[in-house]
């Protein structure tokens, strides 16, 4: 019976990069009898961008089920996955973090309507919680135009506590899904596996594809250096595009600076000790019932010193490095654009 695999993130484990190489890598994966469905940002990942994956619109056609517009749109994009997937060519994989958002429920039912096409299995990967705090963080400012420093931000990091209690949260799918397959893993352990995270999703799902014929890392969404944080909340205040921000993180991986499993230790150490004692048994039961062996997450102090954002200051030499870059970078893309007049 053919598969219908859901990687369904979670939020800050590489979901994008995965898509990267997903779309990348479609031609090797129908050879072993998965398809990357070619739908939704299939194309923006197959050129090394930033998506959403490539069933956005299923997923979020599923965060409301109330209201006849939404009953319609999901109706319509329930249909356009049900003949994707009875026109594949093997195995069907979709992905998109949007599906790990979704209220447990409205994710069971998605689930029991695609099992009359085939066994679904759901793919989770988890993030130790202050480093998904740190990463999101991270994010806001890099997309968001985010200013404020973390103990000015963190105080309203409750709103996360419910889905990062991944005990809780996992056993109430479960619940609600007895008969599905539900694949979790801890997403540092891809920094030590042989193909990454791509070939620990693989190894998940069960297709055993040489590491040769997929596509590399895109190393795409990577996190800059405290200073080029500290940077981005100055530029901030000028309402820069998106894309200012990505190229900044561009400029920073070229000179070495930018690190895709970069876990800077900008939390207050006080704060990041709450948050570690307030997960801590729920990590134990996580750990225990749904990946086995020790509790990853109470040992993953890395022993870096505390980092205070508002306490970076700005060398002259280091703002003509970072700045540098960027003009480079901004002269070389006008130089595609007159090329193209």
């Amino acid at each position: 019976m053919k598969k219908i695999i859901l990687h369904c993130g979670m939020r800050k484990t590489g979901s994008s990069a995965l898509q990267v190489q997903l779309s990348q890598s479609r031609e090797t994966l129908l050879q072993f009898g998965f398809d990357y469905i070619r739908m939704g940002g299939f194309a923006l990942a197959e050129q090394g961008k930033i998506s959403s994956g490539n069933c956005v619109a299923l997923a979020q056609s599923y965060g409301q089920m109330r209201g006849d517009r939404n009953v319609e749109r999901r109706k319509k994009t329930l249909s356009a996955a049900v003949k994707a997937i009875r026109a594949a060519e093997g195995h069907v994989i979709f992905s998109t973090e949007f599906f790990s958002t979704l209220p447990v429920q409205n994710l069971a039912k998605l689930v029991d309507e695609l099992s009359a096409e085939g066994d679904v299995q759901l793919v989770f990967f988890t993030r130790e919680q202050t480093s998904f705090l740190v990463s999101d963080y991270v994010q806001k400012i890099k997309r968001h135009g985010l200013q404020q420093f973390p103990d000015e931000y963190f105080p309203s990091w409750e709103k996360h506590k419910n889905r990062l209690m991944y005990f809780s949260h996992f056993t109430k799918l479960s619940h609600a899904m007895p008969d599905v397959k539900i694949s979790i893993q801890p997403y540092e352990l891809s920094k030590t596996h042989p193909s990454g995270l791509m070939g620990m999703f693989l190894d998940m799902i069960g297709a055993q594809v040489p590491k040769e014929g997929l596509a590399s890392d895109a190393q795409i969404n990577l996190s800059p250096s405290p200073m080029e944080i500290r940077l981005m909340m100055e530029i901030n205040k000028h309402g820069p595009r998106m894309k200012f921000s990505d190229m900044l993180v561009e400029s920073s991986h070229k000179a070495g600076r930018a690190k895709i499993h970069s876990q800077q230790v900008i939390l207050p150490p006080r704060f990041k000790q709450e948050i570690v004692d307030f997960f801590h048994d729920d990590n134990e039961e996580f750990f225990k019932h749904f990946v086995g062996g020790e509790n990853l997450y109470q040992l993953s102090e890395n022993g870096d010193e505390f980092v205070d954002l508002s306490k970076i200051r700005f060398e002259a030499s280091d703002v003509v490095d970072i700045l540098s870059g960027l003009l480079v970078d901004i002269d070389r893309r006008v130089a595609k654009i007159e090329a193209a007049l």
